[in-house]
């Protein structure tokens, strides 16, 4: 049977979880405590526990022939036991019902490897987004020669940046208000940090992670400020050996980048879907996936 989870199921869901992803009793405790289970996990039973689960989290996708409801599958995990027996596909279905049932126009998720995007694809999936990668070494970094200011990045700075700078895509993902501060929340939980630079006439938003010299900038909102300017702060801060990127395929950047699959979409109104890419704009953009 499937259904949406119940209170009395966290503890279940969370072993599942330490089962199916390996994280910490911290991290599943500070995901659950900031997410209805009861709107937005879903659940496979067998007898009386849940022995597979989906999360639907609310988003929205901007684009330039509108603003969409979408939802973000993630945390998609059946137990080891049960696995082989398309409990993982019986539960795509019912949440593709459930979305067309409350006028959701598409989904989102991100393949946690290359080969799953084909097992998604057969489950009505489209690779929709993609990213460069750039790898960058300190030694080609020129430094700044002006003021500037670096501090933490605010939910609400960092929502009206990322507006400023994502404006104009064919479609971008917005996190709205609890789910962008929870991204924040968990990035500072796993020892990153969220970094406003300033100069006066231009800003950018960095989400970092400093991992032994190596800088992973999960993402980078310019407002106004060149790629170069934002590179330079980042190495003020840092001063790594060098910074790994997540960027937009289209973006102004002097270094060369990888293009690699960075989310697939299954929509639920092809004729919304048909007006999101005659009206077309920059590179579809996703980010800040719970990775």
């Amino acid at each position: 049977m499937i259904q949406f989870a119940e209170e009395s199921m966290r503890g279940t869901l969370r072993a599942l979880w330490q089962e199916c992803f390996g994280d910490s009793n911290e991290y599943v405790d500070l995901y659950f405590a900031q997410h209805e289970i009861s709107r937005h996990t879903m659940v496979f039973i067998d007898g009386e526990n849940p022995v597979s689960m989906l999360s639907l989290l609310p988003m929205t996708v901007v684009t330039r022939a509108g603003i969409l409801p979408a939802r973000y599958i993630y945390a998609v995990a059946t137990k080891q036991s049960y696995r082989g027996r398309g409990i993982s596909t019986k539960m795509l279905k019912a949440a593709h019902k459930h979305m067309k049932s409350i006028g959701v126009k598409l989904s989102v998720l991100v393949p946690a490897n290359g080969p799953l995007y084909n097992f998604y694809a057969r489950r009505g999936f489209d690779t929709a987004f993609y990213s460069g990668l750039a790898i960058v070494p300190a030694s080609e970094i020129l430094p700044f020669r002006g003021s500037f200011a670096i501090s933490e990045a605010s939910p609400d700075a960092f929502m009206q940046i990322r507006e400023r700078a994502f404006a104009g895509r064919t479609m971008f993902v917005r996190w709205d208000g609890d789910a962008l501060a929870y991204r924040l929340t968990e990035t500072a939980f796993n020892g990153g940090e969220t970094l406003l630079l300033n100069t006066g006439s231009a800003n950018a938003v960095a989400v970092c992670h400093n991992h032994n010299g190596q800088v992973l900038v999960k993402e980078l909102a310019l407002d106004r400020m060149p790629f170069e300017t934002a590179l330079s702060l980042l190495e003020e801060k840092y001063h790594a050996q060098e910074y790994h990127l997540r960027l937009p395929m289209d973006i102004e950047c002097p270094y060369p980048l990888r293009q690699v699959a960075s989310g697939a979409a299954c929509w639920y109104d092809n004729a919304a879907k048909n007006r999101v890419y005659e009206v077309g704009g920059g590179a579809p953009y996703i980010s800040l996936v719970l990775d």
